[in-house]
């Protein structure tokens, strides 16, 4: 007596796993690639963002510079910074700052409180020379007042005028400024670097599962065999949900070597829930190609419906991107376009609120969000695998 498979069938898992073998290893060598670029990068824009505030060391050597420049007036004198770095005799210095240091009492300058500060200002990546010259501009309008209006003139005042002639807007300037780098990067890598080679595996993979067997015919050798419809939907819905899991994972850890190799910290827990909204993400789209590939007996419809609509989700999340804040404040996105986030599912991926996973302020608007995402896969694989067993097949 031959059994009959009603629930599962090993025989169809394995005919998978080997027909779509080389989609699923070239899309996840492209997704564990994706993923240690975007960690290089994102140690480089780590390590612009953490450059160290110097304002204390560079207000002291201003104030030096200042006492320098102020008794070269006096005296009609020529010192300089490079004068003092290369003399030998400070004896002029010396004047000047004990000359100053009795007119108020804050002050108590020296020539190896100059010395000081000037080797304390070198260890910043602009070097001394640069602030040398900013402060020429400083002190330049520092006493200076407009020729017509009579207000007082500064480099801050400049910069912006000269900006605002440029087409620059000085608040585009201050919002770049406080842009978070990492929070774009975050949201390139997961919406675009990461979701592309894992939707062109759920696409085709699921295409191939079941529809394409119909068209070719394929599937009506696979029923002639004691297995049911159910065991049929069954395993391609497993396969289908198991190997991105897979393919996400392998991210995750990869993720995981590059942020402690390159970077030297891992966050763990924040990774973690990234990872797993992506998975999410990524079943409630493969739920949608299962259920094309349910409905249709053509893989041509099944691809334009799943696959169709997607890619339509994907080129949402592209353009929303352009309307996201960062983007904004950059200059070049458009307010409007964050309205393509809420047409399409890759908008339920809370990339900003999964983030703070691990901190001490976790922001759980991604909740609800996620929970959608699992009950839309959960709707969608449980429909496909009903419309199959009773509709009738061409075979």
């Amino acid at each position: 007596m031959v059994k009959t498979t009603k629930i599962f069938s090993t025989p169809l898992m394995r005919q998978s796993i080997r027909s779509n073998r080389v989609l699923a290893i070239a899309c996840t060598v492209v997704l564990c690639l994706m993923t240690i670029v975007t960690a290089f990068a994102g140690n480089l824009l780590g390590s612009s963002a953490s450059t160290e505030d110097y304002t204390d060391e560079q207000n002291d050597f201003y104030s030096y510079l200042y006492v320098i420049a102020s008794y070269n007036e006096m005296a009609g004198t020529n010192l300089s910074y490079d004068d003092f770095s290369n003399s030998d005799d400070l004896t002029q210095y010396d004047a000047a700052f004990e000359m100053m240091s009795a007119q108020s009492e804050d002050l108590e300058l020296s020539s190896e409180g100059f010395a000081s500060a000037a080797d304390a200002l070198s260890q910043s990546e602009l070097g001394l020379d640069a602030y040398i010259s900013n402060f020429e501009y400083v002190y330049a309008l520092g006493s200076v007042q407009g020729c017509f209006s009579g207000d007082d003139l500064d480099v801050e005042t400049m910069m912006t005028n000269m900006l605002e002639m440029m087409g620059v807007s000085s608040d585009l300037v201050d919002n770049m400024s406080e842009m978070d780098s990492s929070s774009m990067l975050n949201q390139m890598y997961f919406t675009v670097m990461s979701l592309l080679p894992i939707l062109l595996f759920i696409i085709f993979a699921g295409n191939a599962l079941v529809v394409d067997q119909v068209d070719k015919g394929s599937m009506a050798y696979i029923l002639s065999t004691p297995t049911k419809r159910s065991a049929v939907v069954t395993t391609q819905a497993v396969y289908l949900v198991i190997t991105p899991l897979i393919m996400v994972a392998c991210a995750f850890i990869t993720k995981l070597l590059a942020c402690n190799f390159i970077i030297g910290e891992v966050e763990v827990a924040k990774y973690a829930a990234l990872y797993g909204g992506l998975y999410l993400l990524t079943e409630a789209m493969a739920s949608i190609c299962y259920l094309a590939s349910c409905i249709f007996n053509l893989s041509k419809y099944a691809l334009a419906l799943g696959g169709g609509l997607n890619i339509w989700f994907f080129i949402c999340s592209l353009l929303g991107m352009f309307g996201s804040e960062d983007m904004v404040n950059m200059g070049i996105g458009v307010e409007e376009l964050e309205m393509f986030n809420r047409i399409s599912l890759i908008g339920l991926f809370d990339i900003n609120s999964l983030g703070t996973v691990g901190s001490a302020d976790v922001d759980y608007a991604f909740v609800p969000k996620l929970i959608i995402l699992a009950v839309i896969a959960v709707i969608c694989y449980a429909v496909g695998a009903i419309r199959f067993q009773k509709k009738d097949l061409p075979l």
